[in-house]
């Protein structure tokens, strides 16, 4: 291994390519000139490269490092002497700067970075957020993130890294808008270039067209309706204090704030993601915990640029990764249910602690499902807004996913309540027949034999577990 403390200076750490793909993330890299301001040994370099940069350009002040540079076009050795006529045709930047000065880097991405550029930088995460201590250039920074983009704490990535540190490394993300007439400059795509899939035809190109389009329109009246707000208060203020104020307000509670186009821009951009994402109705599909992973994609994607090329990417990366989200929220609603009690599960091996296979049982209990108070007791089951009320609903998406069915049906409490269900008694409910006690268990038993075989059978699939042979489905289904 190189002797990198030596060999160069303290802020040398080449990147790994795990911290790169957390870098790039959602960007796409191919076809694209990518400026990297300072690339060291090349790491950076070779990863853009190898997923399909247009080319590389670059900055690297170390004469060894820049003599063997390879797959790089240099354009000056300092970085600090790059001016935007320079870089005007790149469309991204992607740094790793040096922690020492990395504020400086930043700020001169960003005030030589052309119109629609996306710059992506590794920072220390003690400049992210911090309202203390902060100078004038990590206050500017910090600004931008909220204005024009978003940043992501990665951990110690470095912790392992050929050259080591466990200091807390931050990725910003900015996008910088287009100005004028060239402000929304790649936001429509042509029919010709649209996308074969779709989102299994749920969005469609010109939906997807009419949505750029209103956001589009939006952004740009508000420079009209700024401006006619000025002159009216212009107008007016020569009559004393008048309660009545023209322009673009945000508005909690009672209360009301200016706000600027591009931060009317910013909180319009995360209303239509958040809008397009709930048109997918994915809550429906998976679990709670999976859930939560998919909004803190929408949150991080929020802060993308909504135009249809940007869209149709997010779509494909969600329907392409379908299979493997649902995967995922079958193993954890599987899990669960086995977690309750070993009378729930079949150990096919040893024990399930040796991570031999098992299944759950035909027929299963789950605990505090029910409540009952005998100061105000009720004939009819009254179910617990629990967690393990959501666990049950989540198996029952996992079971909608592997049947194929997807039919829309009450909850279990609303089920419940519908019904009148007397304690103690079976009822039907989508998958399962259940029956509730007023200790507070909850019994459930799969109506049809081949679902019961095809939960588990998915399950072993994905885990390579071998299950018994008469854990089969009569019909042939579609499985994972």
């Amino acid at each position: 291994m190189p002797d990198y403390q030596n060999l160069f200076n303290r802020d040398f750490y080449p990147t790994p390519v795990e911290v790169i793909d957390q870098m790039v993330g959602m960007s796409d890299v191919a076809g694209k000139i990518i400026l990297e301001p300072s690339f060291g040994s090349g790491n950076i370099v070779k990863y853009l490269n190898e997923h399909h940069a247009k080319e590389v350009v670059g900055c690297e002040i170390n004469d060894k490092l820049r003599a063997a540079a390879d797959g790089v076009t240099v354009i000056e050795k300092d970085f600090f002497n790059v001016t935007s006529i320079h870089v005007s045709h790149i469309d991204m930047i992607v740094m790793n700067p040096p922690f020492s000065n990395q504020a400086d880097h930043i700020l001169h991405a960003w005030n030589i970075a052309p119109d629609g550029c996306e710059i992506i930088s590794l920072c220390n995460d003690s400049m992210i957020g911090r309202s203390f201590d902060r100078n004038q250039k990590v206050e500017q920074i910090n600004e931008l993130i909220d204005i024009y983009g978003h940043s992501e704490n990665l951990g110690q990535v470095f912790k392992e890294a050929e050259r080591n540190t466990d200091v807390d490394v931050a990725v910003i993300r900015l996008y910088k808008p287009g100005t004028g007439e060239n402000e929304f400059d790649g936001y429509f795509t042509d029919e010709a270039d649209e996308p074969e899939m779709q989102g299994d035809g749920l969005i469609t190109y010109n939906f997807v067209r009419d949505c750029v389009n209103r956001y589009v329109a939006a952004v740009s009246k508000v420079d009209a309706v700024l401006a006619d707000g000025n002159e009216i208060n212009k107008l007016t203020e020569a009559f004393g204090t008048f309660h009545i104020q023209f322009g673009a307000f945000r508005t909690s509670g009672s209360s009301s704030q200016p706000v600027t186009k591009e931060q009317f821009r910013k909180a319009l951009q995360k209303r239509a993601w958040n809008w397009i994402f709930d048109k997918f109705k994915m809550n429906q599909y998976v679990t709670i915990g999976v859930m939560e992973k998919i909004n803190r994609f929408v949150e991080r994607q929020s802060t993308v640029p909504f135009t249809m090329k940007n869209i149709y990417r997010m779509v494909e990366m969600i329907f392409g990764t379908r299979k493997q989200i649902m995967q995922e929220a079958i193993l954890e609603a599987f899990d669960k249910i086995c977690r309750y009690s070993d009378d729930n599960v079949t150990y096919v091996g040893e024990k399930w602690k040796t991570n031999s296979a098992h299944m759950i049982n035909k027929r299963f209990v789950v605990p505090y499902m029910c409540r009952y108070d005998s100061r105000w007791p009720r004939e009819y089951v009254d179910i617990s807004w629990n967690g393990h009320s959501r666990d049950i609903e989540d198996l029952v998406k996992a079971l909608d996913y592997i049947t194929g069915c997807h039919s829309e049906h009450y909850s279990l409490d609303m089920h419940m309540r519908e019904c009148r269900v007397p304690w103690g008694c079976w009822t039907y409910w989508t998958y399962f027949r259940v029956k509730g006690f007023k200790k507070g268990t909850m019994h459930f038993e799969f109506q049809n034999d081949d679902h019961w075989a095809m939960i588990n059978q998915a399950v072993a699939k994905v885990r390579g577990w071998e299950l018994p042979a008469n854990v089969k489905v009569r019909k042939s289904k579609t499985m994972l």
